[in-house]
């Protein structure tokens, strides 16, 4: 089930898409990792059977990546499906070629987890959750569980709906005018001696604790935690402003899944980035004004009418003549030079929230812990991402700082001082 471009069976990449194989770099890899953690083992051939049966169900996730003359694109990939035990680091380059049977994503496995790495190119979070929970339904099925129905639970022998392969983003392109600005760039964290591994620093907070003290501020979970990460970063940059003195804008990227807004059901990429901060050279700001501004910024980023302007930036830069004739060759620099500009200069870190999770009957007895990881960039060294799983919230912040935690050591303070319980866990060494 492919669209008929200039040859059958090749997808072209979406929009979203386009930006990533280009701009990957040795540390920005452009991966995002999805897992549960069951109360049951997990058998490695069992799992192995359970993706193969499933993959069936997304065809445009069982690809292989190509660089055409002008574009890169994807073709069906018939190579064996594997699963690999779990590695230390979470979020490693999957190389297009040689990483897994030339697939775009891997799954792994521990005694009691089941994950799934996936390069953004495929898809977002949205679409790799889904693709979780139909993988861990279909490997409960065959360890002899049954789970009842859920909108994020696809099974093997459905039909395959047209709706999920299309680019979303093409479909609800609607021509704008005065679509490019230029921003300040923001505030980055200091140049401290980076890793290849991606290092990260675990939260479990109990959902009811934040969804208290939201409402005491009448925001969100989700405005409550981008205030916090706001917050802890003016305080780092204040205390270095005494030697630099220079205060830049802190911003934080929030990624949306915008298909509702826009009605799509499409399982590539459909997601929007809302950038909201405060200026400190205007005055350090006290939490409840940052999480004022946080609070109307966020809501008022979050309308069709204002994410139809982004979807329209982001169609019409790979619609300009100039842009989509260009040999690839040419293409990579401006690419390159386009993520920067409209990306990692312009915040200073992300928070990517996928919220509270739907478990269905069979399987919400079996999981027991989710975790949802995103990796950090070379200017963005430090990254945040948080899914909610039954009673919790697991927060999980993602470093290439090999020796400097004084980030995620500010936020998890803030929270502590708040009354809010913490449980700690981490990959970096003592």
């Amino acid at each position: 089930m492919f669209s008929k471009a200039k040859e059958d069976n090749l997808l072209p990449l979406d929009n979203s898409a386009i930006i990533y194989p280009p701009t990957v770099a040795r540390y920005n890899t452009h991966v995002f990792r999805l897992s549960f953690e069951l109360n049951i083992e997990v058998n490695p051939k069992r799992l192995l059977l359970a993706l193969e049966n499933i993959i069936v169900r997304f065809p445009y996730y069982k690809v292989s990546l190509h660089q055409g003359f002008f574009w890169y694109y994807f073709l069906p990939n018939n190579k064996p499906l594997e699963v690999y035990p779990e590695v230390s680091y979470p979020c490693g380059y999957i190389h297009p070629k040689k990483g897994a049977n030339r697939y775009l994503f891997k799954v792994f496995y521990t005694k009691n987890r089941i994950a799934v790495e996936f390069f953004h190119v495929l898809t977002d979070g949205t679409g790799g959750l889904t693709f979780l929970k139909s993988l861990t339904a279909e490997y409960l099925r065959l360890s002899g569980i049954e789970v009842d129905s859920d909108p994020q639970i696809l099974l093997p022998n459905e039909k395959v709906p047209p709706e999920e392969i299309e680019d979303s983003f093409e479909k609800f392109y609607k021509p704008l005018k005065s679509l490019f600005g230029t921003e300040q760039k923001a505030f980055h964290l200091s140049k401290g001696t980076l890793t290849d591994d991606v290092l990260s620093i675990s939260g479990k907070i109990k959902i009811e604790q934040l969804k208290e003290i939201s409402k005491k501020y009448n925001v969100t979970i989700t405005e409550f935690l981008v205030s916090e990460l706001i917050f802890a970063l003016q305080k780092i940059q204040s205390e270095q402003v005494k030697k630099e003195k220079n205060n830049k804008p802190i911003r934080v990227s929030v990624p949306v899944n915008i298909r509702r807004h826009f009605d799509s059901t499409s399982l590539r990429n459909f997601t929007l980035f809302v950038v909201i901060g405060v200026d400190p050279s205007l005055g350090l700001w006290s939490f409840e004004e940052i999480l004022e501004q946080v609070m109307h910024q966020l809501r008022g980023g979050i309308n069709s009418k204002t994410l139809s302007r982004q979807v329209a930036r982001n169609v019409a830069g790979r619609r300009h003549i100039l842009i989509r004739w260009a040999p690839n060759i040419f293409k990579k620099p401006f690419m390159k030079l386009l993520s920067d500009s409209y990306g990692d200069s312009i915040y200073s870190t992300t928070l990517s929230n996928l919220g509270a999770v739907s478990l269905p009957k069979g399987m919400k007895e079996v999981v027991r812990r989710g975790d949802f990881y995103l990796s950090p960039s070379k200017k963005n060294k430090v990254s945040l991402a948080a899914i909610g799983i039954k009673e919790h919230l697991f927060i999980n912040f993602t470093s290439i700082l090999s020796d400097d935690t004084n980030f995620e050591k500010e936020v998890f303070r803030s929270l502590v001082e708040k009354g809010l319980e913490v449980e700690i866990s981490s990959n970096r060494e003592e």
